[in-house]
């Protein structure tokens, strides 16, 4: 009887595999032209080749037909196909900036009918409208310039809690000075690290991404109460001490260090100073650390826990592909972004990946795997210089500076940058 059962068992798992070569067999053979953005000299591209290898393998029937560029090269290359009407199926593309054309001319597919229900395996940031509220390429990584480090240790060791108001923090300042530390550390000396890892997240917070989209679309005015309260935050931040006015002095390399050697409870920065603080702390030291982000503001119109966030590049489809070639197209720019290219990059190159995955079964340190936990947790807003240029925004990074000195008001700032428009 045992016999007779493992025999129809073994029938059975022959016929069922029987049907799916029969099924894999008939799929036909789709040919999928690919632009990359690849210097075939740099180290990436030992993870491209064996991504590649593993689609490959995966999808036997689609041939995947490259053209590596790079640089200017690579940009100048994608402009001539456009004009000549001649894209290929698949292309590199950048969330905005340097691919803004092309969005503007529809010649690339959204993704969001195609990706569906799967945008909640990805970081919410990471799959947020590019263009027109469309999303053309979807991002392989995502870079955070707001991450409010802190030192939980510390914050014990000071009879300290983690704050979750802006109140709360202030309130804090007397004990933190009282101990001979910075409040909150954030070198401040180059101009751009006010405005990128600290202003841009705090203006979506107190107006709204609604009043961003109006402004970057100009229909709002830096004069608006909403960017002249946003100033005035930043203000309040230096008077009230939780920023001392001589952090402007502070280089902006000499973060890491002085945080890591337990000057401040908090840091602001980027979540790239992961990199820098991972080497100064040991494994140990560096669970006693977290990252999280500014806390609420009373009144803010924006999302509770949201950080300024600037997403990556990605695959993107040429407008108009059909049948198989546009299943094949979507596949390949899937396979790109998803769990095993992720996996590929994260061994090979340390790429934290938008796909949501458990990290903690890598071998990367502590510190990266809280790092890829963020990104889940935190919503995103713009960051300034992303969507503002020229003298708009320099008149901005410097004019941050002159509030800690007292040498210009909230109006006066505002007034000047909408003038420079």
């Amino acid at each position: 009887m045992m016999f007779k059962k493992l025999f129809c068992l073994v029938m059975a798992l022959v016929f069922v595999s029987s049907i799916s070569v029969c099924v894999f067999s008939q799929e036909k053979e789709v040919e999928l032209t690919v632009l990359n953005y690849l210097d075939i000299t740099s180290p990436e591209a030992k993870a491209w080749d064996a991504t590649v290898e593993a689609f490959n393998a995966k999808y036997p029937n689609i041939t995947l037909k490259i053209e590596n560029s790079f640089g200017e090269a690579y940009h100048q290359k994608l402009a001539a196909l456009a004009a000549a009407g001649d894209l290929p199926d698949v292309m590199y593309l950048w969330p905005g900036g340097r691919s803004a054309e092309i969005y503007k001319n529809e010649l690339t597919e959204d993704l969001y009918p195609f990706l569906g229900p799967d945008k909640d395996k990805f970081v919410p940031a990471a799959v947020t409208p590019q263009w027109d509220g469309k999303l053309y390429e979807l991002p392989i990584g995502i870079t955070a310039t707001h991450v409010m480090y802190v030192n939980t240790k510390l914050l014990i060791d000071l009879g300290l809690t983690m704050p979750k108001t802006y109140g709360e923090l202030v309130a804090m300042v007397p004990k933190i000075k009282e101990a001979g530390l910075y409040p909150i550390l954030m070198p401040n000396k180059a101009a751009w690290v006010m405005q990128s890892c600290l202003f841009s997240a705090l203006v979506g917070r107190i107006a709204g991404q609604d009043w961003l989209d109006a402004l970057i679309a100009g229909e709002a005015s830096f004069t608006d109460q909403e960017f002249v309260d946003s100033l005035a935050f930043v203000k309040d931040m230096y008077d009230t001490g939780l920023l001392p006015p001589q952090s402007i002095q502070l280089e902006y390399g000499d973060g890491p260090n002085l945080f890591a050697t337990g000057r401040s409870p908090f840091m602001i920065d980027g979540d790239w100073r992961v990199g820098a603080l991972v080497p100064l702390l040991s494994e140990e030291e560096q669970e006693n650390f977290e990252l999280t982000v500014f806390p609420d503001i009373a009144g803010q119109k924006g999302e509770s826990g949201s950080t300024s966030t600037v997403a990556a590049t990605g695959f993107g489809m040429k407008a108009g592909l059909t049948g198989d070639k546009v299943d094949a197209a979507w596949k390949w720019i899937y396979f790109f972004a998803g769990p095993q290219a992720a996996e590929i990059r994260l061994i090979e190159q340390g790429m934290i990946p938008t796909y949501i995955m458990d990290l903690s079964a890598y071998d990367i340190s502590p510190l990266a795997v809280k790092r890829g936990a963020f990104y889940p947790e935190h919503s995103g807003t713009y960051v300034l210089d992303d969507k503002i240029t020229g003298e708009p925004i320099n008149i901005l990074n410097i004019g941050l500076q002159e509030l800690a000195l007292g040498n210009t008001t909230p109006e006066k700032l505002a007034a000047e940058i909408e003038a420079a428009r």
